[in-house]
């Protein structure tokens, strides 16, 4: 009540907040009252009660205005002024909706308009209570304000009042409300009224109250996207206070900035009245600047008004114009820079307002800027400007170059092109090249200021004259317009110029740089190219393109290039002229040069070019040979040289018809091209002159001639002789016709001719031909000059090929000049030319110069390259098949090695012994690492060297030095010189009688001594070896020199002892041979010789296998155990007599030089050799009596038994002889081998007992069987010849009666018999035969073939029919029916006469006919035949199936035609064919070519009715062919994969996938479905070989479909993404009825193989291994490698059921160990579907595995945390799948489900399982996504906590997908949280998911996305997602690379992750 009578008396106003500042004060209590009197008088606001309407009055108090005040305003709501109705702001939301209930649209806009008038009143301090109303209608109801009244009513309170600017300054609130309330009401519009572009400018024009407010920036930046404005860089716009960054409300300040962050949308508001826009601006613009003409009067509003509004082209038009003055403004330089930059930034090239741009550059760049930091900004500006739009670079260099060279030029013009160089180096330059070619073809000469203005460019870009490069370059391009008439020579002389200026400011200025002599020759490249190419467009005389030419190349005198400006001055001139006359003559010169020589449209000559070329070429050669001047290495330059020396006959004269003008050149020239070539090679002596040489004998000969000073040894008197008169008569027979075709009345002669003495015959690459006399002398002047021949000498093999052609007798005075003349030569000539010289004696003359040779290469031995070099070089001889080569080896290496000084005085004739220089190789300071080199090569010269001292001495260095690696190789090499060259061993080694130790033998026995070291050693380290088998193995290839006999031929040798050893045949052999040769007497106490002896022959002797079979081994040959009897020695003696028969004892006494205790060995052997074996040796009596009797004589003993069993008669002993006559002989009596019995003679009554004894068993013969049944054949054959034969008879008769089971018990005495009756053929012997081959009929042996062949041969002598006749041409017909008459006798007989006297091809076809007939079973009996019935009338015809004719058929097929084609392959593929038809097969896939075999294949892919199998193979068999791998990688790499040799069409694969389908079916048929899975799995190889491409691979699963289920099924297994391809292919495969039902089909797959097992394997084991160390990088791969196993679990079928009992047995290993792994492991188990995870093949591995997870939640206790989750939710699956085997589970850990909470709700009764389907509302509004950002952003965060609690598995397949599908589109959102959640939900989901084809595209929109930021985002992200899209990650990547190529993003970082992620499966 006091407050409000207060207010009556009118006090009120005066205690509230005063309206002055605080530092005035009132005069007088009265204005006071008087004024908040009249304030309260003018409130129009009725309180409702007391305590509100004290507040209310005041609140009034603060705004009020009288109303004059308002009408000057001259506000536009004064029309609705009348309708606003007044309010209290506490009632103004219940009356506004109170309006809006009842549709009282009249108080609605008279309340709003009333609330906004009150507002105004309150400007300086708004009623907290009216702003928070307005807010609050604001947001609820926007549209109201959208009013045109409403909207009127607030652009009122942005318009500026003069009368309240000063107090409404401080407090923006009116303004932000205002702002925002207009914002919100036209927020959904796209068209704005003007009103807003008009206060915009009047408060950009005047104190920028909103425009430059932060919280008003919603409405101000859709206010100026009116304008069109691009915003230029953050760095080019200087830094400024803002007004008004606070919020208002809370009272914050600018500093507030950076945390405003306002919800809206910005987009085109005013697209539809651009013309009216810009008439307001262009009104308000031009209106200040008419009243504000003085700089000083503008204001920084303005200049920033003109930067917003630089969108349209007369504001920029404007503001370019005065620009200079504003930025030399002090209180404007700021904005002034800001509208540089946005002038800048809104530049166009192109478009309508490109006119006005390039006017707008122009005033640009008349700008006189006075302060460097002026013009750093100037030039940042154009900086970017160029950067972002390059086309206006042209304009840009255009008018600044233009400027520079006006009268009024701007002085930072220089600095301008400066920073656009540096900014563009390639483009800037080009720009003025462009604008040098308008200049010159103009008509005023503007060579000189062009010239000045190059040099300032360097000097501005501080001396950098990398830009001279590409301005040269573009110089050198078409000029933009043909130049007039009487300007084009000046504009060619003109361009010539700058490009030579170009050339002498890189000398001035870069003189000091390593490679400005590179930048000279480039320079020069590219003004001879313009020369060639471009120089036509002038139309340039010859003396002016030839004067061009010469000035270019810097051979003009110096004043030519200073006269036109006098630059370079005098002092400088001539060291700037010197260093651009020095610049090298690289190749591309050269040859730029010749082809304008050689071009026709040039108006110069050939001989011009060339004398050019060669003065430059002297002057190159000139300069240093260390700088390579002249570089070149391809030899067609030598071609295009001589095609500039070649003569053409003229144009106008015309050659007999028929003739063709020889190659000739004009001699001068020709000779100075080949002198030329000759300096060309002196420069570059490593590459070119050697191949140059080569193929130029010319060249070669003036190059020896360089070399030696002489005259070349090639040039041959009378080859030159003869070659002269061939050229003399070509030339003179082309001057006749040239002087017949010009009319010429006199004839041509030698005397006459003119051109005889100037041409000669243009043939390079023939013979070395001499040249004349003063050519000879010109070359060595200039050799002499230019140092040729020293300069040629840097390359060995130039000297080594010349040493070689003079020869080792040959004087080479020449090599004692290089060594005479100049010191360095030693150093400068090639170690191998020192060498050759030293070895072969030439220094002997000069006393002294041998010395110093020999120091030199000592020298040069102290280095291990030199060392190298010299010991190869003389060691590689060691091995030379010459003689005269190893002697001047060996006397080398003894100069060089020794360090005496005897290298003047040793004879060269004399021969140098190993001996005297081995023992010094280990003294060389590198010995280490020379001796396994000095070792191989000594090992070579064994295998070569004939002298028995040189062995002897290289084996005593190899027994000394051979390392244990090099032993193998060694032994290999030395084995092979003991086994192969026995005569030089024999004079190496001692002789086998040397038991001493004689003076003479004793290198023979260090020899020995030697090589039984290193046996010994090499054996002891073969057995001592834990792998004997692979420590054994050595190459296949030996060494230099081996001969490769034993290649390949290795044993394996097992010892009683268990020990083994794999050795070459020839190494074994060698240890035994070298047994032979006995101990050496150096090997103390005979260790190594007792050992070898006893592993090799003692009781422990090897036996021996072939290496990698279980076959025994022959390891002692006949030779070899002979060698061993020779050697006298009692264990080899006894080793080589062990086994032997007596038919080779016999033969080994009979060979000579075999030692007296040998033979006696021998004759022992023989005396316990069974008799009967002795008496069947059938050797001559007489002559081993006499053998007997010299070996006797000799002292040898034995042979007793041996001489009775041959019954040898005593020897008659000489008179004189008494040696033996003492001896007596044993008793008869006592050796019953002493005499033999006396035979007993047969008769045919003893034949019987003869017979039954030997095959009845009967005991009825006494005598000799052996000697009996000789006698009985010999009955047999004189019966035979006589009239009687009762011993035949006798014989017969025992025969018809005797079993023949006893005949083929004892072969040796039937078969003879047998072959004796079928010889003497008596009667009755075939009905016998046949009678005893019926008994049998399978048997095989000598007996069985001698029966059937007296069977045989009755029935051929029954058929006694003579051959048919044959016609000598006959037809096929007449053929077949000679073949088909034919008999198993007369076969052969009639196939050689038809094959000699008829056609090939006939034969040929009658043959394929032939054996066509057989397959179609033409010659069979159409009645059963038996088995007894073969040799009766009704046998099988020849050519039948069981006849012997196909075999010679085939045969006589195979020798007459190689290639087998046409009907043969019937033969061979037909179905049913023969047994024979593989034969033909295998000769055709050998023998035919390729192109045959295509053919081949082709025509059995097509649909024939050929067999399956055979087709099958037949590709199996190209396909392995030796052929395809010949000269291919024997070790193939691990990813190799095999090229598709077959190379099949669609179409012939789909045959070949009929043909492996037909084959299935009929193993199913027979067999069964898993015949079937075995036979397409045999066959899955060949068809994957032959779908290389992805397009093959989906044609053959197509027809695959069509075909086979199980063969899809099998070929999805093998290749999983056929389905891919089959998804992604429009033609779907047919639903053909399955041969099987699905079970069976999925039960056969089960038992195939996947592609699928390693990498689930390699995975689920990376998952399970325990962790090295716990790091983020671990942890980071396990989550990769987790997110790799639910993809391929997710996208193949059947992959993840596969891999359940590796999962199970992993689990099982990793349970103690951490949670995270099994966190891994059931998140690849929950991605499986419950039909592949339940399955009941799998049904007992799930159990396993649910048990282990059980046991490891009740050992993790409380602890578990979401792994008890997870597993619930597995065992609720489980439930649901398997109820009674999850009740089993769940009641035997019922303690464990129990004391879990997770658990404890298994227990209790079934129900459903969890849902899946993610959340709905989530995924509907992300589906929709029209939901604002951060709303967005909270569903993906959602979505993902859900599928966390999900697992791996995100609801199923399904529910990952539809997920994936709606945010997959968010991933390239603007707003950058909503894209990083979107891209990191994308990581968990591609896994997951089946279908990747969004989350491709997703990710390939991101990184497509013109928003640098969306495609940073994605590059971050990538390295995660592409581990769930490794099928497309190929794709991913290049893309990836393309944008770090077209952008500046760093994509290095992301590929190499990508790269890294990816090699994770490379172990799979």
């Amino acid at each position: 009540m006091e407050r409000g009578k207060m207010s009556s008396t009118g006090r009120g106003g005066k205690s509230k907040a005063p309206q002055h500042p605080q530092d005035i004060f009132a005069l007088g209590s009265k204005s006071t009252v008087v004024v908040s009197r009249d304030a309260e008088k003018r409130n129009i606001h009725k309180p409702s009660t007391s305590g509100i309407g004290e507040r209310k009055r005041e609140t009034a108090g603060f705004g009020s205005a009288p109303p004059s005040k308002r009408a000057r305003i001259g506000s536009p709501a004064e029309a609705v002024t009348g309708t606003s109705l007044e309010v209290d702001p506490v009632d103004l939301v219940p009356n506004v909706l109170q309006a809006l209930d009842t549709h009282n649209s009249d108080k609605l806009l008279g309340l709003l308009t009333g609330s906004i008038r009150l507002l105004k009143s309150q400007r300086s301090k708004p009623d907290p209570i009216l702003c928070m109303s307005m807010l609050y209608l604001t947001k609820i109801r926007p549209n109201m304000f959208a009013h045109e009244t409403v909207t009127q009513s607030l652009c009122t309170l942005l318009k500026r009042e003069q009368g309240a600017a000063f107090k409404s300054k401080g407090n923006p609130l009116v303004f932000v409300l205002a702002c925002n309330m207009l914002y919100a009401g036209h927020r959904d519009n796209n068209s704005w009224p003007d009103t807003f572009i008009k206060v915009y400018i009047e408060d950009a024009l005047n104190e920028r109250w909103w425009v430059d407010c932060t919280w008003c920036k919603c409405l101000v930046e859709n206010i100026v996207t009116a304008f069109g404005t691009k915003q230029p860089a953050a760095h080019l716009v200087p830094s400024d206070s803002a007004l008004g960054s606070g919020s208002p409300l809370m009272g914050s300040t600018e500093e507030d900035l950076d945390n405003t962050e306002l919800d809206y949308t910005v987009f085109p508001r005013y697209s539809s009245s651009y013309e009216t826009v810009e008439a307001l601006v262009l009104e308000a613009i031009r209106e200040q600047i008419q009243r504000r003409a003085a700089p000083d009067a503008i204001g920084k509003g303005f200049l920033k008004l003109l930067s917003a509004t630089c969108g349209f082209p007369e504001i920029r038009m404007i503001a370019a114009s005065r620009l200079e003055a504003w930025l030399h403004s002090g209180k404007l330089w700021r904005a002034a820079q800001e509208l540089l930059a946005h002038v800048c930034a809104n530049a166009a090239a192109s478009g309508p307002s490109a006119a006005r741009d390039h006017e707008v550059l122009a005033q640009l760049a008349r700008l006189r800027l006075k302060t460097k930091p002026l013009q750093a900004a100037y030039q940042a500006c154009l900086r970017e400007m160029v950067s972002e739009s390059p086309a206006l670079l042209r304009s840009v260099v255009t008018h600044t170059i233009y400027n520079e060279l006006s009268n009024v030029r701007s002085p930072n013009n220089m600095a301008v092109l400066a920073a656009l160089i540096n900014a563009q180096p390639q483009l800037v330059p080009a720009a003025m090249a462009d604008t040098y070619q308008e200049l010159v073809v103009r008509t005023e000469d503007y060579l000189r200021p062009l010239r000045a203005l190059t040099r300032e460019c360097v000097r501005a870009t501080r001396s950098d004259v990398a830009a001279l490069l590409p301005l040269a370059c573009a110089l050198a391009h078409p000029p933009p317009m043909d130049p007039p008439q009487e300007i084009r020579e000046r504009a060619f002389q003109s361009v010539a110029d700058l490009f030579c200026v170009c050339s002498l400011v890189t000398a001035a200025h870069s003189k000091h740089a390593a490679d400005y002599r590179a930048q000279l020759t480039a320079l020069q490249q590219q003004a001879l190219g313009w020369l060639r190419d471009t120089a036509a467009a002038y139309r340039p005389a010859r003396h002016d393109y030839l004067h061009v030419l010469h000035k270019i190349m810097f051979v003009e005198p110096v004043e030519t290039y200073s006269k036109v400006d006098n630059w370079p001055p005098e002092s400088e001139r001539a060291l700037t002229y010197r260093l651009c006359c020095e610049t090298p003559l690289p190749q591309n010169t050269l040859l730029r040069l010749i082809f304008i020589g050689l071009s026709k449209e040039i108006p110069v000559s050939p001989t011009e070019v060339f004398e050019l070329i060669e003065q430059l070429v002297r002057r190159a050669c000139a300069l240093p040979p260390e700088e390579q001047p002249m570089p070149v290495d391809k030899l067609e330059i030598a071609d295009y040289i001589f095609q500039l020396c070649q003569f053409h006959p003229p144009d106008n004269i015309t050659l007999p018809a028929g003739y063709t003008a020889p190659a000739l050149a004009i001699t001068s020239l020709y000779w100075r091209g080949w002198m030329l070539l000759t300096m060309l090679a002196a420069h570059n002596p490593q590459g070119f002159a050697e191949r140059a040489a080569a193929a130029y004998p010319t060249l070669r000969a003036l190059i020896e001639c360089c070399i030696t000073g002489k005259p070349s040894i090639e040039w041959s008197c009378a080859a030159e002789s003869e070659r002269a008169e061939a050229e003399r008569a070509a030339v003179l027979q082309l001057e006749s016709h040239l002087a017949a075709a010009s009319n010429a009345k006199l004839p041509v002669t030698e005397h006459s001719s003119r051109l005889l003495a100037q041409l000669t015959t243009l043939e390079p690459l023939g013979p070395a031909r001499r040249p004349p006399g003063g050519v000879l002398e010109a070359l060595q002047a200039l050799s002499g000059q230019l140092r040729l021949g020293r300069l040629l000498c840097r390359q060995p093999a130039l000297l080594l090929q010349l040493v070689e052609r003079h020869g080792t007798r040959r004087a080479m005075p020449w090599l004692h000049q290089l060594l005479k003349h100049d010191r360095l030569e030693l150093s400068v000539l090639p170690v191998q030319c020192l060498c050759e010289f030293l070895s072969a004696g030439g220094a002997g003359g000069e006393a002294g110069k041998a010395g110093e040779l020999c120091a030199h290469l000592r020298r040069t031995l102290h280095s291990e390259e030199g060392a190298r070099a010299v010991l190869h070089y003389y060691l590689q001889r060691l091995a030379h098949s010459h003689k005269s080569t190893r002697q001047s080896a060996n006397r080398g290496l003894k100069l060089v090695l020794s360090q005496t000084d005897d290298a003047t005085d040793m004879d060269y004739n004399a021969d140098v012994s190993p001996e005297s220089w081995l023992p010094l190789l280990p003294s060389l300071v590198h010995w280490e690492a020379l001796r396994a080199e000095a070792v191989r090569r000594v090992r070579a010269a064994c295998l070569v060297e004939c002298v028995p001292r040189h062995v002897a001495a290289y084996l005593g260095f190899l027994a000394s030095h051979a390392s244990q690696h090099d032993l193998t190789d060694i032994v290999l090499d030395l084995s092979q010189v003991l086994m192969e060259r026995t005569t030089v061993m024999g004079c190496v080694l001692p002789p086998v009688c040397a038991r001493e130790l004689p003076r003479t033998d004793a290198a023979q026995h260090a020899a020995l001594h030697a090589l039984t070291t290193l046996f010994h050693t090499h054996l002891r380290q073969m057995l001592s070896s834990t792998e004997p088998t692979e420590a054994t193995e050595i190459l296949e290839e030996g060494v230099e020199g081996s001969s490769g006999c034993y290649a390949g031929e290795k044993v394996t040798l097992q010892w009683a002892n268990g020990r083994r050893a794999t050795l070459h045949v020839v190494v074994a052999h060698a240890h035994l041979k070298l047994l032979c040769y006995g101990p050496s007497c150096l090997d103390t106490n005979q260790e190594m010789y007792s050992w070898l002896q006893s592993t090799w022959v003692g009781s422990d002797a090897p036996e021996a296998f072939v290496s990698e079979s279980p076959d025994e081994a022959v390891l002692l040959p006949d030779w070899l155990r002979l060698s061993l009897v020779r050697s006298a020695r009692k264990p080899l003696l006894e080793a080589g007599l062990r086994g032997l028969p007596a038919h080779k004892l016999a033969l080994f006494i009979q060979t000579f030089g075999m030692p007296v205790s040998s033979m006696s060995a021998l004759l022992d052997a023989l005396d316990a050799c069974p008799a009967g074996a002795v008496v069947r040796l059938g050797v001559e009596r007489g002559y081993m009596a006499q053998l007997l009797l010299v070996q006797r004589a000799r002292g040898a003993v034995g042979g007793h038994a041996f001489a009775a069993a041959l019954r040898l008669s005593r020897p008659q002993y000489p008179p004189d002889d008494t040696l033996f006559t003492e001896e007596v002989l044993p008793e008869e009596e006592e050796d019953p081998w002493a005499s033999p019995r006396e035979p007993i003679r047969l008769d045919a009554g003893s034949i019987t007992a003869l017979l039954a004894t030997t095959f009845s068993g009967a005991d009825m013969f006494r005598g000799d069987l052996d000697a009996a049944f000789r006698q009985l054949h010999g009955l047999i054959a004189d019966e035979a010849r006589g009239g009687e034969n009762p011993c035949t008879r006798a014989t017969l008769s025992f025969l018809l009666t005797v079993n023949v089971a006893a005949l083929l018990r004892l072969p040796a005495y039937a078969a003879p018999l047998l072959r004796a009756l079928f010889h003497a053929k008596p009667s009755g012997f075939t009905e016998v035969a046949k009678n005893l081959l019926m008994q049998c009929k399978c048997a095989r042996g000598p007996v069985a073939d001698a029966l059937r062949s007296a069977v045989g041969a009755a029935s051929m002598s029954a058929d006694h029919s003579p051959l048919p006749t044959i016609p000598q041409r006959a037809s096929k017909e007449q053929l077949v029916a000679a073949f088909e008459s034919t008999t198993p006798s007369t076969l052969e007989a009639v196939g050689n006469k038809i094959i000699q006297s008829q056609d090939t091809k006939v034969v040929v076809d009658t043959i394929t006919h032939l054996l066509d007939k057989n397959q179609k079973n033409c010659y069979e009996l159409t009645i059963k035949v038996e088995e007894d019935e073969k040799c009766s009338k009704q046998a099988a015809h020849v050519l039948s199936v069981r006849g012997l004719g196909c075999g010679l058929l085939l045969d006589w097929l195979s020798e007459l035609q190689r290639e087998t084609l046409g009907t043969q392959m019937r033969l061979m593929f037909v179905r049913g064919g023969g047994s024979w038809r593989p034969l033909l097969v295998t000769l055709l896939a050998h023998r035919a070519s390729w192109r045959t075999l295509h053919a081949c294949l082709a025509a059995l892919l097509q649909p024939a009715g050929w067999s399956a199998t055979s087709v099958l193979d037949f590709a199996e068999t190209l396909i392995g062919s030796p052929r395809v791998w010949q000269g291919r990688d024997r070790a193939t790499p691990k990813h190799h994969t095999p090229e598709d040799s077959l190379r099949l069409t669609h179409a012939q694969l789909d045959v070949l996938i009929q043909y492996v389908s037909e084959e299935a079916s009929e193993a199913e048929a027979s067999e069964g479905l898993e015949a079937a899975r075995r036979s397409i799995e045999a066959r899955l190889p060949l068809i994957l070989r032959c779908c290389s491409a992805p397009h093959a691979l989906l044609a053959a699963a197509l027809a695959a479909s069509k075909a086979h289920p199980l063969l899809l099924v099998l070929l999805y297994m093998k290749v999983p993404k056929v389905l891919q391809l089959l998804r992604e292919c429009s033609e779907r495969p047919p639903a053909a009825p399955p041969s099987a039902p699905p079970e069976r089909l999925q039960a056969a797959a089960r038992r195939s193989t996947s592609a699928t097992d390693r990498v689930s394997h390699a995975l689920l084991t990376t998952l399970a291994a325990p962790p090295q160390h716990h790091s983020k990088e671990h942890s980071q791969k396990m989550c990769r490698a987790e997110a790799n196993a639910r993809a391929v679990w997710a996208r193949c079928r059947g992959a993840g059921e596969r891999a359940l009992p590796l999962a199970g047995a992993l689990l099982r290993g990793v349970r103690g160990r951490s949670h995270q792994q099994h966190q891994h492991l059931l998140a690849a188990l929950e991605i499986l579907p419950d039909d592949d995870l339940f399955a009941p093949a799998a049904s007992e591995e799930v159990h396993n595995i649910l048990e282990c997870f059980l046991t490891m939640v009740k050992e993790s206790g409380a602890g578990s945390g979401s792994l008890a989750h997870r597993v619930a939710a597995l065992l609720r699956r489980y439930r649901a799948a398997r109820p009674a085997r999850a009740a089993a589970l769940l009641a035997a850990h019922r303690d464990t489900v129990a004391s879990q909470a997770a658990l404890s709700g298994l227990m209790g009764a079934e129900g459903p399982p969890a849902s899946v389907a993610p959340p709905p509302h989530a995924l509907h509004e992300l589906r929709r996504r029209v939901a604002p950002p951060p709303e967005l952003h909270w569903l993906l965060q959602e979505v993902e906590a859900w599928g966390v609690r999900r697992g791996g598995a995100w609801g199923g397949a399904r529910a990952a997908d539809a997920l994936l599908r709606a945010v997959a589109p968010l991933a390239a959102h603007p707003h950058a949280p909503l894209r990083t959640a979107a891209l990191s939900l994308l990581a968990k989901l591609l896994p997951a998911a089946p279908d990747l084809h969004p989350g491709l595209q997703a990710i390939l929109e991101c990184l497509d996305s013109s928003q640098p930021e969306v495609a940073q985002s994605a590059v971050d992200k990538l390295p995660e997602l592409v581990v769930g899209m490794q099928e497309h990650a190929a794709r991913i990547l290049m893309r990836v690379f393309e944008l770090g190529m077209k952008s500046r993003l760093p994509v290095e970082p992301c590929i190499a992750k990508c790269v890294a992620t990816i090699n994770l499966n490379r172990g799979c």
